[in-house]
């Protein structure tokens, strides 16, 4: 149903991260059936086994939106993973299947569960996911407070007499002896 380049029309994931080889199924705003196929010598990381998923998931709640640009279209941002099981590893050679249900849309956040499979072996069960699309200005903005309260948290810990730069009753410059 959907190889790789239209899913790259998709979603902003670009190799060696575009994680889904294909669709095959794909039912707007209820489910979809996607799939990689491990290549290399070592078995996919569960990590990047959920990472898959996540993308599988990406391409049901965007297939009638897509954003193939972050620039532009916004940054995918995965709020909660609740409730995963991983099975056994995912070898090379193997197909996972990923099996995504989408539980609830409100706005741009989407509410999906499934699981992965090699056969008929489930190797990841996600309880629960909440995603939510951002605007590159709005993390930016994020990034650039979160940066600023963290110098400024460094800059009083530094601060003689701070009390954490007090060790053993003399003031330091923070590095403790």
């Amino acid at each position: 149903m959907m190889g790789i380049e239209e899913i790259r029309k998709i979603i902003p994931h670009r190799p060696p991260m575009l994680l889904v080889d294909r669709v095959t199924e794909l039912v707007p705003r209820r489910r979809l059936v996607g799939s990689l196929t491990v290549t290399g010598d070592r078995p996919l990381p569960m990590s990047l086994l959920l990472e898959s998923w996540g993308q599988a998931a990406l391409v049901l709640i965007r297939h009638d939106r897509p954003m193939p640009d972050v620039l532009t279209d916004g940054v995918p941002v995965a709020g909660v993973f609740e409730h995963i099981r991983f099975g056994r590893p995912v070898l090379p050679g193997e197909t996972v299947e990923h099996h995504v249900t989408m539980n609830r849309l409100v706005a741009d956040t989407a509410f999906v569960t499934g699981e992965s499979f090699v056969g008929a072996t489930v190797v990841l069960r996600v309880g629960r996911l909440v995603g939510a699309m951002r605007s590159v200005e709005s993390l930016r903005a994020s990034l650039d407070a979160a940066a600023l309260e963290r110098q400024a948290a460094a800059d009083r810990e530094a601060a003689p007499g701070h009390p954490a730069a007090v060790v053993s009753g003399t003031a330091t410059s923070g590095v403790a002896r």
